[in-house]
């Protein structure tokens, strides 16, 4: 279990809630959620487990995570059929800026390490205007 203090001027749970339970609700419109964190929690990370089938909306499903302002994504987990996204929930509003998403792959060496792991990397990208 993770240990966080949480910033002075959070939002109230509340408003992550919501805005958890949106995204939710973008993804399971697209496909079946196998599991999923229905309950925003300080000190645990969000999740949505799909099955591997749906390897082709991935994209999508990481444009929907990267649209909720209150959600930081960390890793995309592909293990044992299944394709598991990883992220932290925010306690204060992020601005919404132009972004690219730039994957590299974890090499684990354990005997239950997944088969391929996705660490988010963010670079801004500047925009003239």
């Amino acid at each position: 279990m993770r240990h966080f203090p949480l910033p002075h001027t959070m939002l109230p749970f509340a408003a992550v809630q919501a805005e958890w339970t949106n995204t939710l609700d973008r993804v399971q419109q697209l496909c079946p959620v196998l599991r999923m964190a229905e309950v925003v929690r300080p000190e645990r990370f969000a999740y949505i487990e799909i099955s591997n089938d749906h390897q082709d909306l991935v994209p999508e499903i990481e444009r929907i995570l990267f649209q909720n302002l209150l959600l930081r994504p960390l890793q995309r987990i592909e293990d044992r059929g299944t394709i598991e996204f990883h992220a932290d929930w925010l306690w204060n509003w992020r601005q919404s800026v132009p972004w690219i998403c730039e994957l590299s792959t974890i090499t684990r060496l354990l005997p239950d390490a997944p088969e391929r792991t996705y660490g988010y990397g963010y670079s801004l990208v500047l925009v003239e205007g």
